[in-house]
């Protein structure tokens, strides 16, 4: 593989990876602050419904938190890859390590996002007269809860593709220093 077009799809993927983890995180913000439901003829933001009414369980502010912090580490590492990209100091040993392990994270850090938030959509409100699941509050809601999962599935495809990058070229790297030897 050649490392300039590695380099160069790692900068191009490190700027959308970053894009999308600001979309998400602004999506999330908004979809918490702006959005509001009514329960029982009364208005409520998503954010006044998780952490304050007492509508919903304690563990739906703990995903709540969690979840922003996911999307918050997502934006540090696509910085970081930039970082990593742009320097271009490491050798190609190493820098196919670190896209294996970019995929790894991405598959990873994935998995554990979309169960948080099925696990957080899924959550129920009670009001005591009435019972809603929470991802289906709102048409607006559901949009926008659509945008997260878009955002995870990316991420998802997109470490199975720089996991097998960098495995395939971890493997043509010592495939050729055994060779050598």
């Amino acid at each position: 593989m050649e490392r300039k077009v590695v380099i160069k799809w790692l900068k191009i993927f490190s700027i959308s990876f970053l894009i999308l983890s600001l979309g998400g995180l602004i999506d999330f913000i908004l979809f918490s602050t702006i959005i509001n439901v009514t329960l029982d003829s009364e208005q409520y933001t998503i954010l006044a419904i998780i952490f304050q009414s007492g509508f919903m369980s304690f563990h739906a502010a703990l995903l709540w938190i969690v979840l922003l912090s996911i999307f918050s580490a997502y934006i540090v590492l696509s910085y970081s890859i930039f970082k990593v990209a742009s320097k271009n100091t490491l050798d190609d040993k190493i820098l196919a390590k670190f896209l294996l392990l970019i995929g790894l994270f991405l598959i990873i850090g994935s998995f554990i996002t979309l169960s948080f938030l099925v696990l957080l959509g899924n959550s129920t409100i009670d009001t005591g007269l009435t019972t809603v699941i929470f991802h289906n509050s709102s048409a607006i809601g559901a949009m926008m809860w659509s945008y997260f999962i878009f955002v995870v599935y990316c991420f998802l495809v997109s470490g199975l593709i720089f996991g097998g990058i960098g495995l395939k070229w971890t493997l043509l790297i010592q495939e050729e220093e055994t060779s050598n030897d």
